[in-house]
Formats: C-alpha cells, structure tokens, sequence
C-alpha cells in the first residue's frame, strides 16, 4: 500500500470514529452540554475529512501550513482553511455551486464550537439541532462520493434519537421572543439560507424544516408563513392550507366530517330538545337571520358550488343550538 492512500486511511478512519463519537453522545437521553460537545467532534470528523480531500485531489503537502521554519510545516492546515480549499477546488473541477451549502452549514457549526465557550443559551438548541444533523447526512454523501465510502454499510446509524417527544417544537420555537436568544446567531442562519437562494442553490443548510423565503408580496403562495415582528422580535405565524397537484407539496389527510353539519330542521329538533318551551315563530325566524349572517356558524351550499348557482342550502356548526336558545331568550327579555 502507497503511503498516500494509507494517510487517507488514516484520516478517513479517524474522522469516521469522531463523527460516530459525535452522534453517541447527541443521542444519549440523558446528558448535559449535549450539543457544545457533539459539535466539537461532527466538526472534528468533518475536518479530517476535509484533509483527507486535499490530501487525495488537491495535493499532499496542501493540508500542511505554510512556513519557513522546518518544525511549523509539521502543523496542519486549520478547519477553515481546509473547508475554503475543499470549496475552491470542487466548484473549479466540477463547475457548480453544489458546495456551497456544506460550507455555510460548517460555517456556521464552527461559529458556534468556536463562541460556546463564551455563551451557552438552550434556545440555541433547535437551530444547531438541524445544522448538525444535516451536518451528518452530508458527511456521509460526501465520503460517498469522493472516497466511495459508504459510513452506514455495517453501522446502522440513527441519527435523530427515538423517545416519546420531539427534540424540540417547531411552532413553539418560532413564535419565541428571539430578542431572549443569541439573535444575532438566528438571524445569521437565516441570512444563511437567503445565501443560498441569491445562488440559485436548492440544497438546503439545515434539516427539520423546509425553508421557502420570499419578499412579502409573495406571501400568499406559502403555506406557512413566518413574518418577523420588528418591535418584539418575535415571528408571527399564519398557516395556511391550498388544494394543489403538485406532487412535492406537503400532504395532509382530508376526514370528511362538514364543519357545519347541520341542516334547518336539524337545528329546529336540538334547539327544542334544549329549550321545550321555544316557539317557531316569527322570533325564532329572527334569530335564526342573526345566526346566518354569521359565517362561523353558518355556511351556505350550492349544486353548482362553482359558479355557486342552483338550488341552495343553509348549514349550521354544532354550537348553533344553544346559540339560537340563548339569543332567543335575550330576544324574548328585551321584547317584553
């Protein structure tokens, strides 16, 4: 065996054990300082391997500094440089932006290993839960593909950790008051993404969410929409649901069951089942015109629903009978 292909052997083999080290302890149920740690050994398993690219393609010296002194070319080249090489080098031979995204996402990973010691905030937790975890489903596409080495053939790594809750909620996470977290952090895995985009690159930085990012006239082609509240710092959300045939949207599963299901005479029977004493007459008849103009409560039904012509039908929600016996009765008080 060649002394380089055994240096590469070294290096892979090294950064495979970090990355498994890394994704151990991330799944351990019950650890402290979980993703400090786990960051500082995805990021060390990235960085061997990074040196192992520029030891196989770019050249063998290349992951040593550059010094006059004899003993300081000893030292290897640091994560960010070997990160910068690996980038230079693969988007000149293939012509592509397709890196980009491992290196801001390792960027950003390698900010937060280098600024934890200074800070530690648990709202952090969701954000460096998606960049590490797409950290590591890069990490093994790209030993795939430059050193057709495949880290899941004989260990069957799961990767996001089972247990009876999600790491984190994503609703719950964006409606926070970011102004309370390392905001400046959020605010640059955000400018991350739009990054990407400015590229045209569709490969995404982080997992756990599918990031859409528009300007705010285009806000009602999204599903869910997350707008910034520049007092509070907040996110505001509004989900929003459209019918399309566009086989890459998200699905949801439609359950037959009318918001408003009941009809005129159904509404008549359980109103006198709640009130015998109610009389169909011309003050249950002005009632029943306050509850129409309600659309929460009332709905109405077309044949033709598109053109919204034919024979139509009024339907009602399930709490309009005890609204029609309260209002009846505040009617009847009023009149007498």
């Amino acid at each position: 065996m060649s002394r380089g292909k055994s240096i590469t052997k070294v290096l892979l083999d090294s950064s495979q054990a970090a990355l498994f080290a890394g994704i151990e302890i991330h799944n351990k149920p019950h650890i402290s300082y979980r993703y400090p740690t786990a960051v500082v050994l995805i990021i060390n398993a990235w960085e061997l391997a990074l040196k192992a690219y520029i030891y196989k393609y770019v050249g063998k010296t290349k992951i040593y500094e550059k010094s006059k002194k004899e003993s300081d070319r000893k030292h290897t080249i640091s994560f960010s440089v070997a990160l910068n090489t690996v980038y230079d080098d693969v988007k000149n031979k293939e012509k592509n932006q397709e890196f980009l995204a491992i290196r801001r996402n390792l960027e950003l990973l390698n900010e937060y290993r280098c600024s934890n010691v200074h800070f530690a905030e648990q709202q952090l937790d969701p954000i460096i839960f998606m960049l590490i975890s797409k950290a590591v489903l890069n990490y093994d596409v790209f030993l795939k593909k430059y050193f057709k080495r495949d880290v899941t053939k004989d260990d069957n790594l799961i990767i996001l950790p089972v247990g009876f809750k999600l790491p984190f909620d994503p609703i719950t996470y964006l409606k926070q008051d970011l102004s309370k977290t390392h905001n400046d952090y959020v605010m640059e895995v955000i400018g991350a993404v739009k990054e990407l985009e400015d590229n045209h690159v569709e490969e995404n930085i982080v997992v756990g969410f599918d990031v859409y990012t528009a300007s705010v006239k285009k806000v009602e082609k999204a599903d869910l929409i997350a707008a910034i509240d520049q007092q509070s710092n907040g996110i505001r959300l509004t989900k929003e649901v459209k019918i399309t045939d566009n086989p890459n949207a998200p699905e949801y599963r439609i359950i037959d069951e009318p918001i408003f299901p009941l009809d005129y005479n159904e509404v008549r029977r359980q109103s006198k089942q709640l009130m015998p004493s109610i009389k169909f007459n011309a003050d249950f008849n002005h009632v029943m015109s306050e509850i129409k103009k309600d659309r929460s409560k009332c709905e109405v039904r077309y044949l033709d629903p598109k053109k919204k012509s034919g024979v139509r039908k009024d339907y009602y929600s399930e709490d309009v009978p005890q609204a029609v016996v309260d209002l009846y009765t505040d009617y009847i008080k009023e009149k007498a």
